[in-house]
């Protein structure tokens, strides 16, 4: 009789350790690492850096790229005290969620005319196939005779606009880009860089 009472609570107790498995590992199912609920939190939770402002939002290729301001943490960036601009990759919608990837950071090029960063995104397939691959060109226009941007790459013939961000002063261009120039209204190049 003792025996079936301690086979009895132990069944029991085996029991109740399977349910109790069984329903943390279909909450644990729930949870993904690094996915986001909402575009928000995306932007609250997926950022390397605290974000100071939004300044843009484009959509390329199935990839939505935020462009924002931050302020480099002294402790991880020293001697940085200005304000850079940065860019992030998202994939995914608000029903399944969003995911950021690549990098982000920020490798720029600083003068009295306009800042010049570029960052990239390079995604692959498991089986080594492109996923995404592309270059975005992206700064701050100090110069306010500068009213247009133009990129091209060193063996492009021809110039192609890049996005002016008004009324921030931001200028913004996917593309294999090497060369960047600043121009006035009359066409005439303040500045180039690049190439």
């Amino acid at each position: 009789m003792k025996r079936n009472k301690i086979w009895i609570v132990t069944l029991l107790a085996a029991m109740t350790l399977v349910l109790s498995i069984s329903i943390w590992a279909d909450e644990l199912r729930k949870f993904e690492f690094g996915k986001y609920d909402d575009f928000e939190e995306a932007l609250d939770k997926g950022l390397a850096y605290e974000m100071n402002e939004l300044i843009y939002k484009t959509s390329h290729n199935g990839v939505t790229i935020v462009m924002y301001t931050t302020t480099p943490s002294p402790e991880d960036f020293l001697n940085a005290n200005f304000e850079a601009v940065s860019v992030r990759y998202f994939e995914g919608n608000d029903e399944e969620g969003w995911v950021g990837i690549g990098h982000e950071g920020w490798e720029h090029h600083e003068n009295d005319h306009f800042t010049l960063y570029n960052n990239y995104l390079r995604e692959y397939e498991d089986d080594g196939s492109e996923r995404h691959v592309f270059n975005v060109r992206f700064g701050e226009i100090h110069n306010p005779e500068i009213v247009k941007v133009e990129t091209k790459s060193s063996e492009e013939e021809s110039f192609s606009e890049a996005t002016i961000i008004r009324p921030y002063r931001y200028y913004f261009h996917i593309g294999e880009d090497s060369i960047v120039q600043g121009l006035s209204s009359d066409g005439e190049v303040i500045d180039r860089q690049g190439g």
